[in-house]
């Protein structure tokens, strides 16, 4: 389950990782229209469950209303040490992210998919740093500022008002999204 995002983020978005693509490390980027706001990653499930995923959904999100989210540029993760993603920070009504998340993940959890242990951190994954490349971006801070530079108009606000179920196929050239349904917040 994610949140999508407007098409003029999306624009920004794949600007600053067309510009990263210069920062020395081994990234594998993500497509710039499979770039979302995961709320619950429920990985592969059988066509058998689908209908009682759809059915759990359609509460999580009643006693929530519309929300407004900050991307606030693209920055390496974990900030120190050998990255492994570069990723996007979220800021403005994150605590309204985090209810929904739960939300969602308490539905889940009704349906015996395993609850989350991490706390809920809003982001937006653009890339993931290969293997060897870890080590060799750890050895050298230049790139982080490389990386700052590039990243920073990745940024701009968008509102969540739904969150939609999606089905994702590995393919070559990275992870295809198909959205299967919507799920209008407060509804």
């Amino acid at each position: 389950m994610a949140a999508e995002l407007p098409s003029s983020l999306r624009l920004r978005l794949a600007a600053a990782q067309e510009e990263m693509r210069s920062v020395p490390l081994p990234v594998r980027w993500v497509r710039p229209e499979g770039v979302h706001l995961t709320l619950k990653f429920l990985g592969e499930e059988s066509e058998a469950r689908l209908a009682a995923i759809r059915e759990a959904l359609v509460g999580a999100g009643r006693g929530s209303a519309s929300f407004r989210l900050q991307a606030c540029g693209a920055v390496a993760y974990p900030e120190r040490g050998a990255p492994r993603l570069i990723w996007v920070e979220i800021r403005g009504e994150v605590e309204s992210a985090r209810r929904l998340a739960g939300a969602i993940d308490a539905a889940m959890a009704a349906l015996g998919c395993a609850a989350e242990t991490r706390e809920f951190r809003p982001h937006l994954t653009l890339g993931r740093v290969q293997g060897t490349g870890r080590a060799q971006g750890a050895g050298s801070g230049n790139w982080r500022t490389a990386l700052l530079r590039a990243g920073a108009q990745a940024s701009g606000e968008f509102e969540v008002k739904e969150y939609v179920l999606f089905q994702s196929r590995l393919d070559p050239g990275g992870a295809i999204h198909t959205p299967l349904e919507r799920f209008p917040l407060g509804a």
